[in-house]
């Protein structure tokens, strides 16, 4: 009896060290793959989203001269535990692009400690083929930017608590493919705390992974449903915290007022109505699919769990096609759906990229050609390169019986792989710096407006930002669409704003904010000229128009310029106000 209780303590003791060097080992492939990834998109402080997210931070809510301001108010009731715990955090740590860039890395991180979870499912075991797997992800184009026809993000380049969600999806399906059923649930909790929708896009998926347990008989329904219940008990707090974050909104529940379709047209259908995606939003996505399910298809003597997973996915997305035209309830259209296309686009780089690392472990193979023709071609963005990919899939498991490849084919192969490695990678790292670097340049411009502004004008003063490019349908530059990006301004400055397109997305949680954003809106968008827009502001009590500055004469009359971006006084009447001078910032113009 003591040779058996002490053979069960050895063999206790080796699962933990090798539970520990799992974890050890991915964690430590993950932070080399994170920092290649981060190299690869870039990063930049105060884009798109960051608009809702930065006025959260420094609390503006609580500053009197947002008291009557609606956007900035409903911003108490953004209801993503992310925020709740960094709401007002700037009084405490004033280096916020510090604080991002951190939580842009940890971000990238989780999914990448996800992605090689989930790979050593598919067999990426070794430490060689972790390696050789995540860069192969770093450089996948797809999984660059946003998903297609749906937008939902994934390798973006800059902070959201959406993306952070990604990791930890990918781990919740890693725990319900193990069976480990409590640890999935509390990841699914944890999904929620970060984004609700997000979570609710998993049940299917990691429900089709339970019912597949059941019907091989490796758990009972009893035990499968003990073990989530306890999961979800555990997470209870966190759900509280967001969904008391819902509750307390006074307009939760409150009907929209409009056909919420009709909304969406107006401000973002990309996440939720596949009537408005571009066809080539749906045949990318259509191509990523395939990509995936002929990845998995190869793949198929490892892992069912991660398939089952798959094809829950492409349901949710089926689902979030078909509800618009079911029902128009605002509740159930924000669930952003299509959005969801995100699941799918993880998921199929999980699999073309451990495909690939096992491909390329056989050099020589008959598969080994195509196959690094498919990792140069992942690198490569759009549908087109997408096609290629699925072609040279469909060629190689063809191919896959045929033996041996020729010299000359191993040969070329290594010639392939070497121009990817040091042509199409460097080229992919040098367009989105390039992009970034406009980005950042137009960022840096904001922030030295928003800087005067604090300095120079009234705590009431109200401003008139640039109306978006590309009304008149002409064409826009990336520079045109950078500058645009005025998230940072109200930020910096503290001063209010009286409208842009992007705030739309207030009226999601907030339905009363709609009629004034889109009268504003619509009036604003009508103005064609400098002089149409002093004399609205002017009308309307606003004290500065920003605009981009068009010539010397113009620029002339400017109270204050940067390289392109110009400062008027529209000479209306607001409430008398001290300036922000106890905290001001001091910021370069440059």
């Amino acid at each position: 009896m003591a040779d058996v209780n002490v053979t069960s303590d050895m063999i206790g003791r080796d699962r933990a060290v090798g539970a520990s060097n799992f974890w050890v080992e991915i964690f430590s492939v993950a932070v080399f793959a994170s920092a290649v990834s981060v190299l690869r998109t870039g990063f930049v402080f105060g884009l798109t989203n960051n608009l809702y997210h930065l006025p959260i931070v420094a609390g503006l809510y609580n500053e009197p001269q947002y008291a009557d301001d609606r956007f900035i108010q409903s911003l108490r009731y953004f209801a993503s535990g992310v925020w709740l715990i960094l709401s007002g955090v700037e009084r405490y740590f004033d280096n916020v692009p510090l604080l991002f860039l951190v939580l842009f890395f940890l971000s990238r991180l989780l999914s990448f400690v996800g992605f090689l979870c989930c790979a050593s499912l598919l067999g990426i075991t070794e430490q060689r083929d972790r390696i050789v797997f995540s860069l192969i992800l770093c450089f996948v184009a797809f999984l660059d930017g946003y998903s297609y026809a749906g937008s939902g993000g994934l390798f973006i380049n800059t902070f959201t608590h959406s993306e952070m969600a990604n990791g930890v999806a990918l781990l919740a399906i890693y725990f319900a493919a193990r069976g480990r059923f409590t640890a999935a649930a509390i990841a699914v909790g944890i999904t929620f705390f970060i984004n609700a929708f997000f979570a609710v896009w998993l049940v299917l998926p990691l429900a089709l992974i339970g019912i597949h347990f059941l019907l091989q008989r490796n758990m009972t329904i009893g035990e499968l449903s003990s073990r989530v219940l306890i999961g979800l008990a555990l997470c209870l707090p966190l759900a509280f915290a967001v969904l008391y974050g819902f509750l307390a909104n006074p307009e939760f529940g409150r009907p929209f007022g409009i056909d919420y379709a009709d909304f969406l047209r107006q401000y973002f259908p990309g996440h939720m109505l596949i009537d408005s995606m571009a066809p080539s939003e749906i045949v990318g996505l259509l191509a990523v699919t395939a990509i995936g399910a002929l990845a998995f298809f190869a793949l198929r003597q490892t892992a069912a769990e991660l398939r089952v997973a798959y094809v829950g996915a492409i349901l949710v997305y089926l689902i979030g096609v078909v509800v618009p035209f079911v029902t128009r309830s605002p509740f159930i259209l924000n669930l952003h759906f299509l959005r969801s296309s995100t699941v799918i686009h993880l998921l199929a780089g999980l699999a073309i990229a451990a495909l690939a690392t096992k491909w390329l472990r056989r050099g020589k193979d008959a598969t080994f050609l195509p196959t690094c023709l498919i990792v140069l071609f992942l690198s490569f963005d759009g549908w087109g390169s997408l096609a290629f990919v699925v072609a040279a899939l469909v060629y190689a498991l063809r191919t896959m019986e045929s033996g041996p490849a020729p010299s000359y084919q191993r040969a070329t192969g290594h010639l392939v792989l070497a121009a990817t490695v040091f042509v199409a990678y460097p080229f992919a790292i040098r367009t989105d710096f390039n992009f970034n670097r406009i980005c950042n340049e137009a960022i840096e411009e904001w922030g030295a407006v928003g800087a005067w502004a604090r300095n120079n004008t009234p705590l009431n003063a109200m401003f008139l930002t640039p109306r978006r490019p590309g009304l008149d349908g002409s064409e826009v530059s990336t520079a045109d669409m950078a500058l645009d990006r005025a998230s940072v301004f109200e930020y910096v400055s503290h001063r209010r704003v009286w409208i842009d397109h992007k705030r739309g997305g207030t009226s999601m949680w907030m339905p009363s904010y709609y009629q004034t954003w889109r009268s504003r809106l619509t009036d604003v968008d009508g103005l064609n000229s400098l002089d149409e827009r002093l004399a609205y502001a002017s009308r309307n009590g606003i004290g500065y128009v920003i605009d981009i500055c068009q010539g010397p004469d113009a620029q002339s009359g400017a109270l204050y310029r940067t390289k392109r971006l110009c400062v008027f006084s529209a000479g209306a009447s607001e409430p008398t106000a001290r300036k922000d001078a106890s905290s001001v910032t001091e910021r370069s113009p440059g």
